[in-house]
């Protein structure tokens, strides 16, 4: 009865996920984030959420695209894992656990097997779309943002119930986002979405256009001293160059062991050198111009250079990890449910650190640990298990490689690498969620290397 309106069916669902996905952009941004927070935002959530929900109940009971899918009853079982500790610890709160079975099943289902089902032609479209709407208002955010480190006397907004940096404070530039670490990641996602423009369009304007909002979104990454951000710049420049010598190697073949292998590993090293190193020389240099042209707001050399880590490196990351597995140890089979871990603290271990600030994870890795326990963690760790084995031997195939499919393991390599120090993709909904799922439903397509004309 409903096959006949399954084309209109991903249609809908290909406009839902782009609209979705440029619409928590608005949520990290806090001049766009002001107009919709205190009059449409909780409701465009809970209806992106139920409308979502409905397009996978769709597809689970009438198309079961789904069902094409690799390695889908791994992604139900994380699910029903999902959904046995919000039983399990019910008392502590139903209604966040609910929303997040609800997103669940939305991230890891619908997005995923829309990525699956994607041709090239349409993920290369559906990219598209998402890199120039999200690259018009990152570079203009992060152009404001650039000005008002230059001009602007760091200020708070009160949002979100609570105080939000802006412009240069405490040493660095939060400029017009709630949260200068997300703000920078979003920034590499644009800079590898401009190239990716750039090549797959290359006219004149689009060129220009792609490499000045490089720059200002590779100077914001730089003020805003987000140390998160720059390791996953290490690592996605790393595979980036690794993948550029071995096709260097295939028209100029290196025959010594050996020295294929040194140079492979001075890659990460010479990364390491240029991200870490060179944007500390650039932050001293910016800072130096920036006093020279207005001494009376800037402070000189030292005015980028972060102070709330010199106790503490980890700027309370390894405290709150070792929080959120404190409260393990009651429950280590099915943790203590995906949302309410602050609930459960604040019943059951009022003395703890977590129940003492209440703070989020920072790690989506340890979040699925501490929140779902050892079967949900050994579930998480057989899905990327499959997904290594599956996709390693395609990351380097000089034969089989082309733009898009490379834009999708970047999205996938950057993320996972930047959820070490972020909760996203699997108790949250945000960019990143939405950037992850459809990639790795795209990459997963054909697991053998297949021969491609795109390159």
């Amino acid at each position: 009865m409903f096959s006949k309106y399954e084309n209109f069916y991903h249609k809908v669902v290909f406009y839902y996920t782009l609209a979705f996905a440029v619409y928590t952009l608005f949520g990290r941004f806090t001049w766009l984030h002001a107009l919709v927070e205190y009059t449409i935002n909780s409701y465009m959530y809970i209806l992106a959420g139920l409308f979502g929900f409905l397009l996978f109940a769709f597809d689970f009971i009438f198309y079961r695209n789904y069902r094409k899918m690799k390695y889908y009853p791994l992604y139900l079982a994380f699910i029903l894992c999902a959904a046995i500790s919000s039983a399990l610890n019910y008392k502590y709160g139903i209604r966040s656990n609910l929303t997040t079975l609800i997103w669940l099943c939305v991230q890891m289902i619908l997005f995923t097997s829309m990525g699956h089902g994607f041709t090239r032609e349409t993920y290369r479209r559906w990219l598209t779309y998402f890199f120039v709407i999200s690259g018009s208002i990152w570079g203009f955010a992060s152009l404001v943002s650039l000005y008002q480190y230059l001009f602007v006397r760091g200020y708070r907004i009160f949002m979100n119930s609570r105080w939000i940096r802006q412009s240069l404070v405490e040493n660095r530039l939060f400029g017009v986002f709630i949260d200068p670490n997300l703000g920078a990641f979003v920034s590499f996602v644009v800079i590898w979405g401009m190239i990716y423009l750039m090549i797959c369009y290359p006219k004149k304007p689009v060129r220009i256009a792609g490499v000045i909002n490089c720059v200002i979104q590779t100077l914001y990454i730089v003020l805003s001293g987000s140390r998160s951000t720059e390791v996953c710049m290490i690592v996605s420049l790393s595979y980036a160059l690794i993948y550029w010598l071995k096709c260097r190697e295939k028209k100029k073949p290196v025959t010594q062991t050996v020295l294929r292998i040194l140079r492979y590993l001075a890659v990460p090293i010479l990364c390491f050198g240029i991200i870490w190193e060179g944007f500390s020389l650039l932050r001293t240099g910016i800072s130096e111009v920036a006093y020279l042209l207005l001494p009376e707001i800037h402070s000189g050399t030292d005015e980028l250079v972060r102070t709330d880590i010199e106790e503490d490196s980890s700027n309370n990351r390894i405290e709150i990890w070792k929080g959120y597995l404190y409260l393990m140890k009651d429950k280590p089979v099915f943790g203590v449910s995906p949302r309410n871990a602050w609930q459960y603290a604040d019943t059951e271990h009022p003395e703890s650190y977590l129940a003492e600030h209440h703070y989020d994870v920072h790690n989506a890795y340890v979040a699925v640990l501490a929140c779902m326990g050892v079967v949900g963690f050994a579930i998480l760790i057989l899905i990327i298990g499959c997904i290594l084995r599956a996709v390693l031997p395609r990351a380097l195939s000089v034969e089989t490689m082309n733009i898009t499919y490379f834009i999708a393991l970047q999205l996938i390599l950057n993320i996972a690498v930047f959820i070490f120090f972020y909760p996203g993709i699997f108790f949250t909904n945000g960019i990143d969620t939405l950037l992850f799922w459809p990639a790795i439903g795209y990459v997963l397509q054909d697991i053998r290397p297949k021969n491609s004309s795109d390159k």
